[in-house]
């Protein structure tokens, strides 16, 4: 009987750690075959972020400023509203809202400081978190970018901001490492948005990106 129960009890932790290792396993193998259609400038080293994550420091991935190293993140976006929306109706994410110059990510998603708003010049950035998908739960903070993974290019992206309704198309998608700040340049000949979730799902080591442009 107590052999017994110790192999229940065995195969329920491999269970368990199976459902957490085999999502980010394959998420990782997913990803790693995409083509880079982004290519940014390749950075050698590891970042301070995958260096946080493996060794269990305290840097807090919910605070938007964390998330690119050598990111500038002290002038502030002009804008005449606090928030607007974001919604990618192929992947079933509607009405996400979007603070601007915010930091909190578990209270929704961010307009990374000193980007263009929506519908001018320049390059919008978006960041949402994201976690495993098995915990992905519609509207939550959290989890609210895990959908962003299975955007193609030609999705629509649409943006209501200050009540005017701005529609782009996905141009192509990357995924980068966390010093590769190129992802956050403003380019004042162009109308540009740029989301930003952490990939694999449910780790800190990559950042996924997806890049749009205004059509409508």
């Amino acid at each position: 009987m107590k052999n017994l129960l110790s192999r229940l009890m065995v195969i329920s932790g491999l269970l368990l750690l199976g459902t957490v290792i085999v999502p980010i396993a394959l998420s990782q193998i997913s990803y790693g075959l995409k083509p880079k259609l982004l290519d940014p400038t390749e950075v050698s080293g590891n970042p301070i972020f995958v260096a946080a994550n493996v060794l269990g420091t305290s840097v807090d991935y919910t605070q938007a400023s964390n998330w690119f190293s050598g990111a500038n993140t002290t002038a502030n976006t002009s804008s005449k509203v606090g928030y607007y929306t974001l919604s990618i109706p192929a992947v079933k994410m509607q009405n996400i809202s979007v603070q601007i110059n915010g930091q909190d990510l578990k209270k929704n998603a961010i307009q990374f400081t000193d980007t263009a708003p929506p519908g001018t010049f320049g390059n919008t950035v978006i960041f949402g978190h994201s976690t495993l998908a098995a915990l992905y739960k519609p509207g939550d903070p959290i989890s609210i970018f895990v959908p962003l993974l299975k955007v193609k290019i030609g999705d629509e992206i649409i943006i209501n901001y200050d009540g005017v309704i701005y529609r782009y198309i996905a141009r192509n998608t990357a995924t980068i490492d966390p010093t590769q700040i190129e992802v956050l340049a403003q380019r004042f000949d162009k109308h540009e948005l740029t989301l930003i979730t952490c990939t694999p799902l449910g780790t800190y080591w990559k950042r996924f990106v997806v890049r749009a442009e205004l059509v409508n």
